[in-house]
């Protein structure tokens, strides 16, 4: 897995780290408090509950018929030790087939060492006769034995099974999540150059005609170079301040376009501090301006609408002007303004949130797209 880390001078830098040391298999696995907790838990309600055949076939108190189970059940866990370090510790990096070979060789002497413990300390401390009924019952007992000890392990080994299963379904999560970023990223730093040349452009035409009104033009772009270069270390910004860094934009284009583009803000105040992905509407503008505005002799107007409706935030970006050719811009159109914004806000919000673009009636263009309130 490859893990991203930011460095002062803002190089990127890509850690790798093996798979098996996320998983937790590079290493031997531990005991903690909690581990045996569970054991200690798993074994005395079992005592607890083997209690009660014990005490109707022997005809005993279920204090006594406990105390016989609680010593039975500390052998078997005793028994069971050496078996966990075998299995889990020695072979922690074994193949699932060897591991199933030792069990097949540990099960058998499992059951029978439990099974002679509990025959001779019966027949020590009792007398011959009452360890014949273990005898008879050598092979249920013993198939007994067999069945604890397929429980236990198989506990263990399916708790282990879901564990890593998790793990890898979160290293999923981020390494998708991490691919997400970096997409992001990437569009982001499209957006900036993209800004920058094209408002260039627009300076350099009017370069020839007046130096002053270019000077003036210059210090503007510089304003809004300093908020494009900011805002992109932001994951969001307030859109107050992207509504701002728009009119600033058009105010820049007006220079350009004259009497030839006006513009109108529909806004609901009460939107004014939620957050959007920076540069989210620019690009939109911008789009609106030079392919809508620009090229029509009469010129046109932008109007930017933002509203609460029931499923979220809606923006509508139009204009006037020449309108669109085709039924998809976004699968046509040569730049990255439309596409980078497209797919900014589907990788952020999903795909309901995707550019929805339209012509009206061949008179202008409309841009919309809906961000959800939370």
């Amino acid at each position: 897995m490859e893990k991203q880390k930011t460095m002062d001078n803002g190089i990127t830098h890509i850690e790798t780290f093996p798979l098996q040391t996320i998983l937790g298999e590079s290493s031997k696995p531990r005991i903690t408090n909690r581990g045996v907790g569970i054991v200690a838990a798993v074994w005395c309600v079992y005592s607890l509950l083997a209690a009660f055949p014990l005490m109707q076939s022997y005809n005993v108190s279920f204090l006594q018929a406990v105390y016989w189970q609680v010593c039975q059940s500390m052998v078997m866990f005793a028994l069971s030790i050496p078996i966990w370090f075998i299995v889990i510790r020695w072979m922690y990096a074994a193949r699932w087939y060897w591991r199933g070979f030792v069990h097949l060789l540990l099960a058998p002497t499992y059951a029978v060492l439990n099974y002679g413990y509990l025959y001779y300390m019966v027949a020590w401390f009792g007398s011959e006769a009452s360890a014949e009924p273990l005898r008879k019952s050598a092979g249920w007992l013993i198939y007994y034995n067999l069945l604890i000890y397929l429980l236990q392990f198989a506990l263990y080994h399916g708790y282990e099974i879901l564990r890593q299963l998790r793990v890898k379904e979160k290293i999923a999560l981020e390494l998708s999540s991490l691919r997400k970023e970096q997409e992001l990223v990437t569009l982001k730093a499209q957006i900036n150059p993209h800004f920058l040349f094209n408002t260039l452009n627009s300076i350099s035409a009017m370069a020839a005609t007046d130096t002053e009104e270019t000077r003036t033009l210059i210090a503007q772009l510089a304003d809004l170079l300093r908020y494009a270069i900011e805002s992109s270390k932001k994951d969001f910004v307030p859109l107050k301040d992207e509504l701002q860094f728009v009119q600033d934009f058009i105010a820049l284009e007006s220079k350009r376009l004259e009497d030839r583009l006006t513009t109108k803000f529909q806004v609901d105040q009460s939107l004014v501090s939620f957050l959007v992905p920076p540069m989210i509407l620019q690009p939109l503008v911008e789009n609106a301006i030079k392919h809508g505005i620009a090229p029509a002799e009469e010129g046109g107007s932008v109007c930017i609408q933002i509203q609460k409706e029931t499923e979220g935030i809606t923006f509508r970006i139009s204009n006037t002007g020449v309108g669109i050719s085709c039924s998809d811009p976004l699968a046509t159109t040569d730049g990255v303004g439309l596409k980078n914004t497209d797919a900014r806000i589907r990788k952020i919000y999903g795909a309901s949130a995707r550019l929805k673009i339209q012509s009206l009636d061949q008179q202008g263009c409309e841009v919309v797209f809906t961000l959800p309130l939370k």
